[in-house]
């Protein structure tokens, strides 16, 4: 049987800079929690320590990821994104990581703005499918009470990615000397030119 590793838990939210580089913003009350983890330890096991001890739902969405040592992270270090464990071969991998370098550390997000947060900064796939049911409102209140949490991972993640869409869009006209119309309006018809003969 595999001796079971201290390993370190910090719970907040991942952030990637302009310069690309990431960081993990623990919440204010995080001091750090440490567990003991085997190496051959599942996924689904790990995901349950997480939750039993942050008291989070079977419903509360949730991300678990870590950033390996700087030397294995060479050319980009800390540009590059976080690892996601989401099977029991990645788990056992971090593991391994773990055996040798005794800092690493699991970072836990888990609320539904932090996991779409997290998913439209790696820039998972993501699908809007089985919503188009539901009323989309403006008020984050109602929105909380009309969709579960897994769904307003969804509702987070496409509104990233609609202001990205708009930043981008405003940006491109920036750079081209014409004002861009905001997405969804179509631009104003423009003035017919008169070519001298």
């Amino acid at each position: 049987m595999a001796t079971p590793l201290r390993l370190t838990l910090y719970h907040g939210a991942w952030g990637r800079h302009d310069d690309g580089h990431w960081t993990f913003h623990r919440k204010p009350s995080d001091l750090g929690y440490t567990i003991l983890v085997k190496p051959t330890e599942t996924a689904e096991d790990l995901e349950t320590l997480i939750r039993d001890h942050y008291k989070l739902k079977p419903e509360t969405p949730m991300v678990m990821s870590y950033h390996p040592p700087d030397s294995m992270l060479e050319p980009d270090g800390t540009r590059r994104p976080p690892i996601t464990l989401m099977t029991t071969s990645q788990v056992e991998t971090m593991m391994h990581i773990r055996s040798w370098f005794a800092e690493l550390k699991l970072c836990v997000s888990s609320s539904s703005e932090d996991v779409a947060h997290y998913q439209f900064l790696t820039e998972t796939t993501f699908s809007v499918g089985g919503l188009s049911d539901k009323e989309f409102v403006a008020s984050k209140e109602i929105l909380e009470e009309v969709f579960n949490e897994k769904e307003l991972v969804v509702m987070y993640r496409a509104h990233l990615e609609i202001e990205k869409a708009k930043k981008d869009q405003r940006e491109r006209g920036r750079s081209s000397g014409v004002s861009s119309p905001p997405l969804g309006e179509e631009a104003p018809p423009s003035s017919p030119t008169v070519s001298e003969e």
